[in-house]
């Protein structure tokens, strides 16, 4: 009973009410699985442990054809009279039978209660027959004198059915109602504990979080696990050692989806292959039908709890249901549903990016439409097969260029040899080729800004940029922007960066693809939190946040985006939308296992949500470039730092910060952990000594452009401090050498000497 404290509470309740002489009714529902009979179960065994008679009774689908059968079940698992009467008297004919049926019942009933309370417990009353329905929504009322408690359960469905009328009515007379719900994780991981005998590690924590709360689920999926030798307990900790669900699951999906109609399981297996969620408009295209025509079959699903509906599209309840009937359907039936759907796809009415122009959209159907889609929706193993499979087809005007696409997805999850080669490869395909040759530069300054090479970065998403607007192309564009912002904020060129900020990146992908749109959107964001702290980030990240789990972009196009998007959250004071992403960021890595790039996201952001520094280690030793490594370590430094008994740890850690960002010339970053630094105590040197002349614009050191920078924005002393990270003394330190080199004495004459140059440059 683990996670059902209150509903329990209430079930003891009723069981010290059962001698009293008034009517007492609990009702419970919830979905299927989620455990109404093993409450009723152990109800009646209490019940009967404290000399509490128990009459315990259920419907089924094909038990409707016998008038009153979960009562007359119930009254038979002991000794009753209506056995005689049934077989000794002649039955009456039609309404008559039903009466006399209601009134042996009664009677019964009433025999029972002679000799002492009883408990009566009716499960799945969703199927039962209208006189069983009718005798109940009289009986507790005419026994109230007599001390019989009911505890009747059904399933929740969809719409008003006569069960749901019933329940309404008997609560407005007084009964109890409990809803349960599904299990919360700390119940989930108690049981998993139960089950496994040792608390789950991440990955297994992970898989038992796709059973939704479904205690029944859950145990099939532990129990299956353990018997098929897919766990081993290291050091205190259950860990995963295979990937595949066990046939306990199965049998479990199987007996849930045999209660179907053999049209709505056929439905749910194609949908299935398609993903977790699909539009009904799609699903009928798919299957060459009309909406209309699998209406019922919908409906069935949706009552029966497989899928759930969402303001557009339809989704499969629980994600281990869904992966248990993707994996039954037989390998070479779901290869010629992706044959079907990569050839012949149905037109999909949502993501319109598939039916824009410019490089935000493709040709219909394409193996490169079909990857970006793949992409969008979190299956990156598979979008990489399709782009993959597009570069080996003719290619010749396609939009974007298919290798480009390849690269810039390798170039995502950190993969960046491989990216190099193909990006070399689409350089030599492009010639002849503008629009081509321009996504090639904007990719060239992705993977420069990959490498943390800013300068490179800036110089060639600039030539990007250019070509870009020339073409009049607003995706490349926004790519391109996004690249230039993002270099200038780890440059240190916070001006610059807003000035890039300040042309709306993500404003200008509008329409576009997805994975240009939340590139831009989150390059955005983390300038506006640069600038203005992160509830400015916040409002403009919000679509980026709800576009979760279904929309998982925002999560692929940074190794530290979740992360990212976890920091902003909790410093915004909404731990729920950083629990949204990090269930998001666990199930991408948990659909793309041989990927290890979403995994370590996923870990870094968990260790961030959760305050865990085993976590941020990992994160911080597995992630493969140094600014997510060093974004990492920052994080379990500013942790640990919390700690007293943890200052050495916390300076080491950030120490290792401090190494990684200045491999990737992350100037800002870097000053920004020197503040960290000093605030612990320790101070480190970080100016070099180069020859400067002594006045003028060009004697200004990097330090004091950016000072200037600020200060010629109009940003008071402290706020040009905290841009820096440094104080609001060295602040004025610096500008009074910047006034003394340029031969100036107010701030109005910095920002016409710093407009002046930043129209006419010298040197």
């Amino acid at each position: 009973m683990r996670g059902r404290r209150s509903e329990w509470a209430a079930v003891l309740k009723l069981l010290r009410t059962v001698s009293s002489a008034h009517q007492s009714v609990t009702l419970v529902e919830g979905e299927p699985g989620i455990g109404k009979s093993l409450l009723l179960l152990e109800a009646a065994s209490v019940a009967s442990a404290r000399g509490i008679a128990v009459a315990a009774g259920r419907a089924d689908q094909l038990g409707r054809l016998m008038p009153l059968g979960p009562l007359l079940s119930a009254l038979e698992e002991s000794p009753a009279p209506i056995i005689t009467a049934r077989h000794t008297f002649p039955f009456p004919e039609g309404s008559g039978l039903l009466l006399w049926l209601a009134e042996q019942v009664q009677t019964s009933l009433k025999e029972r209660t002679d000799s002492g309370p009883l408990l009566v417990t009716l499960d799945d009353l969703q199927w039962a027959d209208p006189a069983t329905l009718m005798a109940l929504r009289t009986l507790p009322a005419r026994l109230a004198s007599r001390p019989v408690s009911w505890l009747l359960a059904r399933r929740t469905a969809p719409g008003h059915d006569d069960a749901d009328r019933l329940f309404d009515l008997l609560e407005e007379e007084g009964a109890t109602r409990i809803l349960l719900h599904p299990l919360d994780d700390g119940a989930v991981a108690e049981l998993s504990a139960d089950v496994l005998g040792a608390p789950a590690g991440e990955e297994l924590a992970v898989l038992a979080a796709q059973a939704g709360g479904n205690p029944l689920l859950l145990s099939e999926l532990l129990t299956g696990l353990r018997e098929e030798n897919c766990v081993r307990v290291e050091g205190g900790v259950a860990r995963l050692t295979g990937s595949a669900l066990p046939r306990r699951v199965h049998t479990a999906v199987r007996r849930r989806l045999d209660e179907l109609g053999t049209k709505t399981r056929h439905l749910l297996e194609a949908t299935a292959v398609l993903g977790r969620s699909f539009s009904p408009t799609y699903a009928a295209e798919l299957l060459g039908e009309t909406p209309t025509a699998l209406l019922p079959a919908l409906r069935e699903a949706l009552a029966a709890g497989v899928l759930v509906a969402t303001a557009d599209e339809l989704v499969f309840r629980h994600e281990l249901l869904w992966r248990s009937v993707v994996e039954r359907v037989p390998p070479p039936v779901r290869q010629a549903l992706h044959h079907q759907i990569e050839h012949n796809p149905p037109t999909r009415p949502t993501p319109a990016y598939r039916r824009s122009g410019g490089s935000g959209g493709s040709t219909a159907g394409s193996p490169v439409d079909l990857s970006l889609l793949a992409w969008d929706e979190g299956r990156l193993s598979h979008a990489l097969d399709l782009a993959r499979e597009a570069v080996e087809r003719p290619a010749d005007g396609c939009r974007p260029q298919p290798r480009t696409v390849l690269a810039t997805m390798l170039a995502d999850l950190w993969l960046l040899d491989e990216a190099e080669t193909a990006a070399a490869s689409a350089e030599a395909e492009a010639v002849g080729q503008p629009l081509w040759a321009a996504g090639i530069a904007v990719l060239r300054a992705r993977l420069a800004l990959a490498a943390g090479r800013l300068d490179s970065a800036i110089e060639r998403a600039e030539t990007g940029l250019t070509a870009a607007g020339v073409l009049g192309d607003p995706a490349l564009v926004s790519s391109a922007v996004a690249v230039l912002g993002l270099a200038s904020l780890r440059a240190g060129d916070l001006p610059r960066a807003v000035r890039f900020m300040e042309r709306d990146p993500a404003g200008s992908a509008r329409g576009m693809a997805p994975y240009a749109r939340f590139r831009s959107e989150l390059t955005a964001g983390r300038i506006s939190e640069a600038r203005d702290g992160a509830e400015a980030a916040m409002s403009s990240l919000g679509q980026v946040y709800d576009a979760l789990p279904g929309h998982t972009g925002a999560l692929t196009c940074d190794p530290t985006a979740a992360a990212w998007l976890v920091r902003v959250a909790m410093a915004t004071g909404d731990p729920q939308r950083a629990d949204a992403v990090v269930d998001a960021a666990e199930h991408l890595a948990w659909n793309n296992p041989t990927l290890s790039g979403p995994a370590v996201a996923a870990v870094h952001a968990r260790g961030l949500r959760d305050h865990d520094p085993d976590a941020l280690g990992r994160a911080a030793a597995g992630h493969a470039g140094a600014w997510a490594r060093a974004s990492a370590a920052e994080d379990l430094g500013v942790l640990l730092s919390v700690d007293h008994g943890s200052r050495d740890l916390a300076v080491d850690r950030l120490n290792d910060a401090l190494t990684w960002y200045g491999a990737a010339d992350a100037t800002r970053d870097e000053a920004r952990v020197r503040g960290r630094l000093r605030a612990l105590g320790e101070r480190r040197r970080h100016w070099v000594r180069t020859d400067h002349p002594v006045s003028g614009w060009a004697s200004l050191t990097g330090t004091e452009h950016a000072v200037c920078d600020l200060v010629a924005q109009g940003l008071t002393n402290r706020e040009t401090a905290e841009q820096m990270f440094i104080s609001e003394h060295t602040v004025a330190f610096h500008l009074r050498q910047v006034f003394r080199k340029l031969n100036i004495r107010s701030r109005v004459e910095l920002a016409r000497r710093s407009a002046e140059e930043s129209v006419h440059p010298r040197g």
